[in-house]
């Protein structure tokens, strides 16, 4: 089974989650952010909630049961930066670059191809 990962658990990241299960993808999805807090849209998150408009709950891009109802893996507090495993067969392998769809806001680090030996 393929396994699809993505880093980075903003709005972008979520997004790609709905669009790989909306498009009938049905292999596992992991998405790692480095916030706490589910991933969220920063415009409703300055336009409605911090200005006392909106609920909490509306910033968010999904419910938190959105995820494991779409059988998507939601790591959050870890940023994806240390080595990732898939299992293939027998044995596992590290993920290389070229397997990570990396959602980063602008400014952020991309990640190196080698985790550096963790």
């Amino acid at each position: 089974m393929t396994t699809f990962v993505i880093v980075g658990g903003g709005l972008a990241g979520a997004k790609a989650a709905e669009t790989l299960r909306g498009e009938g993808f049905d292999g596992d999805i992991v998405l790692f952010g480095d916030e706490t807090e589910l991933p969220y849209e920063r415009p409703a998150l300055a336009k409605g909630y911090l200005l006392g408009k909106d609920e909490r709950d509306s910033v968010f891009v999904h419910s938190a049961g959105w995820y494991p109802e779409h059988n998507v893996d939601l790591r959050l507090g870890d940023p994806g930066r240390h080595a990732l495993l898939r299992q293939a067969g027998d044995h596992h392998r590290r993920l290389g670059q070229e397997d990570l769809d990396s959602r980063r806001r602008p400014g952020q680090r991309a990640l190196s191809a080698d985790p550096g030996g963790v």
